[in-house]
Protein backbone atom coordinates (compact mmCIF):
# COMPACT_ATOMS: atom_id res chain seq x y z
CA UNK A 1 0.00 0.00 0.00
CA UNK A 2 1.11 3.54 -0.76
CA UNK A 3 2.69 4.93 2.42
CA UNK A 4 1.03 8.28 1.73
CA UNK A 5 -2.41 6.76 1.10
CA UNK A 6 -3.95 8.18 4.32
CA UNK A 7 -2.55 11.62 3.51
CA UNK A 8 -4.13 11.50 0.05
CA UNK A 9 -7.48 10.30 1.44
CA UNK A 10 -7.38 13.11 4.00
CA UNK A 11 -6.80 15.69 1.27
CA UNK A 12 -9.65 14.39 -0.88
CA UNK A 13 -11.87 14.35 2.20
CA UNK A 14 -11.04 18.02 2.82
CA UNK A 15 -11.83 18.89 -0.79
CA UNK A 16 -15.15 17.04 -0.57
CA UNK A 17 -16.08 18.82 2.68
CA UNK A 18 -15.26 22.16 1.07
CA UNK A 19 -17.34 21.37 -2.01
CA UNK A 20 -20.36 20.47 0.13
CA UNK A 21 -20.36 23.57 2.38
CA UNK A 22 -22.88 25.39 0.20
CA UNK A 23 -25.11 22.30 0.13
CA UNK A 24 -24.54 21.62 -3.55
CA UNK A 25 -21.46 20.03 -5.07
CA UNK A 26 -21.39 21.33 -8.66
CA UNK A 27 -20.27 19.23 -11.62
CA UNK A 28 -17.16 21.40 -11.89
CA UNK A 29 -16.29 20.75 -8.25
CA UNK A 30 -16.89 17.00 -8.60
CA UNK A 31 -14.80 16.86 -11.78
CA UNK A 32 -11.97 18.75 -10.10
CA UNK A 33 -12.00 16.44 -7.07
CA UNK A 34 -12.03 13.36 -9.31
CA UNK A 35 -9.15 14.81 -11.31
CA UNK A 36 -7.08 15.48 -8.18
CA UNK A 37 -7.86 11.99 -6.87
CA UNK A 38 -6.76 10.43 -10.16
CA UNK A 39 -3.49 12.44 -10.12
CA UNK A 40 -2.90 11.24 -6.56
CA UNK A 41 -3.45 7.63 -7.65
CA UNK A 42 -6.79 7.15 -5.91
CA UNK A 43 -9.67 5.31 -7.53
CA UNK A 44 -13.05 6.93 -8.21
CA UNK A 45 -14.49 4.29 -5.89
CA UNK A 46 -12.32 5.70 -3.08
CA UNK A 47 -13.82 9.14 -3.67
CA UNK A 48 -17.34 7.70 -3.61
CA UNK A 49 -16.63 5.77 -0.42
CA UNK A 50 -15.35 8.97 1.23
CA UNK A 51 -18.49 10.83 0.17
CA UNK A 52 -20.65 8.05 1.63
CA UNK A 53 -18.64 8.00 4.86
CA UNK A 54 -17.52 4.41 4.29
CA UNK A 55 -13.86 5.15 4.92
CA UNK A 56 -12.59 6.36 8.28
CA UNK A 57 -10.42 9.37 7.55
CA UNK A 58 -7.73 10.59 9.90
CA UNK A 59 -6.61 14.15 9.24
CA UNK A 60 -3.11 14.01 7.81
CA UNK A 61 -0.91 16.50 6.00
CA UNK A 62 2.29 16.19 4.00
CA UNK A 63 5.57 16.48 5.87
CA UNK A 64 7.00 19.26 3.69
CA UNK A 65 5.71 22.82 3.52
CA UNK A 66 5.88 22.76 -0.27
CA UNK A 67 3.45 19.84 -0.46
CA UNK A 68 1.17 21.47 2.12
CA UNK A 69 1.09 24.64 0.01
CA UNK A 70 0.19 22.53 -3.06
CA UNK A 71 -2.74 21.06 -1.12
CA UNK A 72 -3.82 24.51 0.03
CA UNK A 73 -3.60 25.71 -3.57
CA UNK A 74 -6.07 22.98 -4.60
CA UNK A 75 -8.46 24.20 -1.90
CA UNK A 76 -8.21 27.73 -3.30
CA UNK A 77 -8.86 26.48 -6.83
CA UNK A 78 -11.90 24.58 -5.59
CA UNK A 79 -13.53 27.53 -3.78
CA UNK A 80 -13.40 29.62 -6.96
CA UNK A 81 -14.19 26.95 -9.53
CA UNK A 82 -17.95 27.57 -9.51
CA UNK A 83 -17.54 31.38 -9.15
CA UNK A 84 -19.72 31.28 -6.02
CA UNK A 85 -17.71 31.84 -2.86
CA UNK A 86 -19.42 31.68 0.51
CA UNK A 87 -17.98 33.05 3.73
CA UNK A 88 -18.24 29.54 5.20
CA UNK A 89 -15.93 28.27 2.44
CA UNK A 90 -13.41 31.00 3.22
CA UNK A 91 -13.60 30.22 6.94
CA UNK A 92 -13.11 26.51 6.23
CA UNK A 93 -9.99 27.28 4.18
CA UNK A 94 -8.57 29.50 6.93
CA UNK A 95 -9.22 26.88 9.62
CA UNK A 96 -7.83 24.08 7.47
CA UNK A 97 -4.77 26.09 6.49
CA UNK A 98 -3.98 26.71 10.15
CA UNK A 99 -4.51 23.01 10.95
CA UNK A 100 -2.12 22.21 8.12
CA UNK A 101 0.50 24.35 9.83
CA UNK A 102 0.47 27.29 7.45
CA UNK A 103 1.02 30.88 8.56
CA UNK A 104 -2.27 32.62 9.33
CA UNK A 105 -1.20 35.95 7.83
CA UNK A 106 -0.11 34.25 4.61
CA UNK A 107 -3.40 32.34 4.44
CA UNK A 108 -5.43 35.53 4.78
CA UNK A 109 -3.32 37.34 2.19
CA UNK A 110 -3.77 34.46 -0.27
CA UNK A 111 -7.53 34.49 0.27
CA UNK A 112 -7.79 38.28 0.06
CA UNK A 113 -5.89 38.37 -3.24
CA UNK A 114 -7.82 35.42 -4.63
CA UNK A 115 -11.16 37.01 -3.79
CA UNK A 116 -10.08 40.27 -5.45
CA UNK A 117 -9.23 38.46 -8.68
CA UNK A 118 -12.31 38.44 -10.96
CA UNK A 119 -11.54 34.84 -11.95
CA UNK A 120 -11.05 33.80 -8.28
CA UNK A 121 -7.73 32.15 -9.05
CA UNK A 122 -4.17 32.39 -7.88
CA UNK A 123 -1.24 30.68 -9.52
CA UNK A 124 0.82 28.33 -7.38
CA UNK A 125 4.04 30.31 -7.84
CA UNK A 126 2.34 33.49 -6.57
CA UNK A 127 0.99 31.60 -3.58
CA UNK A 128 4.41 30.13 -2.83
CA UNK A 129 5.90 33.64 -2.83
CA UNK A 130 3.31 34.83 -0.31
CA UNK A 131 4.06 31.93 2.03
CA UNK A 132 7.79 32.47 1.57
CA UNK A 133 7.38 36.12 2.57
CA UNK A 134 5.85 35.04 5.90
CA UNK A 135 8.22 32.18 6.68
CA UNK A 136 10.72 32.58 9.50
Amino acid sequence: MDPFYQEKLSHINDLIKLSQIDGDESHMEANFINSVAARLGLEKSDVQRIKKGEIEITFSTPKTEGKVIEQFHRLIILIGIDKLIYKEEVSFCVELGVRMGLNYNAITEVLRKTLRNPAYIMHLDEMEQIFKKYSN
